[in-house]
C-alpha cells in the first residue's frame, strides 16, 4: 500500500504557516501544491484522516518555495515549530511522564501516529553522547520531509528538557543512495 500521512501532520503545518504568515499566504501555498494535493484540500481535513504521501510532499514543497529558497531550510524550521507544538499538545502526557531516553525509545509509536505504510522508525541508540534514530523501508521519503524531521527531533529534545549539542542532522538518507535514513545528535540534560 502507498505511504500515507495523517491529517494531524497537514493540520499542524497549516496552523503554523497561517499563524506566522497569515491565511492569505496559506491559501496561496495550498493552490501551489497542485493537482496531487487538491483532493486533500477539497474537503475539511480531519486529525485522524489519512492522505497520500505525494500530496504531503507537494504541500511541503509549496511551503518551502513560498517561504524560502526552495532548499529545504524552511521545512527544518517548520519541523522545529511542529515539535514544540506536538509536545505541548498531542504528546504532552508522554513528555511529562517519560525520561528523555524513554521518549527517544518510543519514537516508533510517534512515527506510526503520523505516517502509515511509510517504513518504520526506531531508536538505535539513545545515550546522550550518541542518539540515533533510523527510518527504514521508506525510500520515497522526500528530502524536505527529512529536513522537517531534523527540526522536529531537535525541538522535541529541547521541549523535554535537553540541550542538543552542536549540529544534529540526518547523516544517512535514502535519497542519496544510503540504505536507510539515519538521524544523529548528542545532548545533555538542562541543569
Amino acid at each position: 500500500m502507498p505511504a500515507q500521512v495523517s491529517g494531524r501532520a497537514f493540520l499542524g503545518l497549516i496552523h503554523i504557516v497561517s499563524e506566522q504568515r497569515g491565511r492569505a499566504l496559506m491559501r496561496q501555498v495550498i493552490e501551489a501544491s497542485g493537482e496531487v494535493a487538491r483532493p486533500v484540500f477539497a474537503e475539511p481535513i480531519r486529525i485522524l484522516s489519512w492522505h497520500p504521501y505525494p500530496a504531503y510532499v507537494a504541500f511541503l514543497t509549496a511551503i518551502d518555495q513560498a517561504l524560502g529558497k526552495g532548499d529545504g531550510a524552511v521545512c527544518r524550521k517548520l519541523g522545529t515549530e511542529a515539535g514544540k507544538r506536538d509536545l505541548g499538545t498531542v504528546l504532552k502526557v508522554l513528555s511529562v511522564l517519560a525520561s528523555p531516553e524513554r521518549l527517544i525509545r518510543s519514537c516508533s509509536r510517534v512515527w506510526e501516529s503520523y505516517y502509515r505504510d511509510a517504513g518504520h522508525m526506531e531508536a538505535v541508540a539513545w545515550e546522550p553522547a550518541n542518539t540515533v534514530l533510523r527510518i527504514t523501508d521508506f525510500p520515497e521519503m522526500h528530502p524536505y520531509h527529512c529536513r522537517l524531521m531534523e527540526g522536529w527531533m531537535i525541538s522535541t529534545m529541547a521541549t523535554i528538557g535537553c540541550i542538543v549539542n552542536g549540529e544534529a542532522m540526518e547523516r544517512l538518507c535514502q535519497s542519496r543512495g544510503d540504505p536507510h535514513h539515519e538521524f544523529f545528535c548528542t545532548w545533555h540534560p538542562r541543569r
